[in-house]
């Protein structure tokens, strides 16, 4: 079945984004809840972690919850390379029995749903969830354009990766006509960062270290306590090291409550992390990709920095079986 006809024929449907949500898994959750919600569907929009501050702005997202209940007809999972990413809010054998419909645009992604539309040539489930309003007939708003919007603009980094095309920026100016504010997401995304994470950023910058084109940093535990950032998502920081022009490769690693290490990493086209993010349980683009591994902090260092300086040029990926 298409997803157009697995949403038709649902009225109660559940969204779940991924766990550690970015800018594209919120604001695709959001604008294509919010366009079902408006065509008389009963959508829930759920992610298994809270949805961090800085995605307030978008309208709806306090309508994200971390526990569900059912019945649901059909459960669609957006921006989800694995079935992991997907989190404990997923409850395989209470709902064994309602079709799982896997939506994403990620070149690792494992096709772990009864139904998968993963499509590695667009930019950003965002903009899978704006293609498949169109194929639903479902009309924009100012709301549901913003939060579309939102996604698209976070994972190009403001339209400047090297797959915008000219077919997307007429997507874009859709979504503007809608009444998305692109000066708005754009200050939002880029303009306007927590103090506290500017510390993090410092506290963070002070590891860094550059060797065979490869940038990387890290963050401890006991930094982030001292700090007050609680959480393990330093957003923007991977693309500012890679800024650096002796460097094609760039990590940010950070160690977590627990012992776990989150990593982060970012290339220059040719190169490609996908693969090695892969190898390391996590997935993503060849551009940008990241996993959880475990620790201590200083041997996941050294692991990542020793994989991501082995790793070859853009690669191929055929995850289908």
């Amino acid at each position: 079945m298409t997803p157009e006809s697995l949403f038709r024929s649902a009225n109660r449907i559940l969204l779940i984004t991924h766990i550690a949500p970015d800018g594209d898994a919120i604001g695709g959750l959001l604008g294509l809840g919010k366009a079902l919600r408006a065509a008389g569907k009963q959508v829930t929009l759920s992610c298994s972690d809270p949805a961090p501050l800085r995605f307030a702005y978008l309208p709806g997202c306090a309508d994200i919850v971390r526990q569900v209940t059912g019945p649901f007809d059909l459960i669609a999972s957006l921006d989800c390379s694995d079935l992991r990413r997907v989190g404990p809010i997923y409850r395989a054998d209470e709902w064994r029995d309602v079709p799982l419909l896997n939506i994403d645009h990620h070149v690792t992604n494992t096709r772990f749903g009864a139904h998968n539309w993963v499509a590695p040539e667009y930019v950003a489930t965002s903009e899978m969830a704006l293609d498949l309003c169109d194929r639903l007939g479902l009309p924009l708003d100012a709301d549901i354009a913003t939060c579309l919007l939102y996604g698209i603009i976070g994972d190009t980094l403001g339209l400047r990766t090297d797959n915008v095309t000219p077919a997307l920026m007429s997507k874009v100016m859709r979504l503007m006509q809608a009444g998305a504010s692109l000066a708005g997401i754009m200050d939002q995304l880029f303009g306007r960062r927590p103090f506290n994470l500017l510390r993090a950023w410092e506290r963070t910058l002070a590891t860094m270290r550059l060797e065979e084109g490869v940038v990387w940093a890290f963050l401890t535990r006991q930094a982030r306590q001292e700090i007050g950032w609680s959480i393990t998502d330093l957003p923007g920081l991977s693309n500012f090291l890679l800024s650096a022009e002796e460097a094609n490769l760039s990590a940010v690693l950070v160690e977590k409550d627990d012992g776990q290490v989150e990593v982060s990493m970012r290339a220059r086209p040719p190169h490609d992390v996908s693969g090695v993010a892969l190898a390391l349980g996590g997935g993503g683009h060849p551009q940008a990709a990241g996993c959880t591994i475990d620790g201590p902090l200083n041997v996941a260092v050294e692991q990542v920095v020793a994989s991501l300086k082995k790793s070859p040029s853009q690669q191929t990926y055929n995850l289908a079986d």
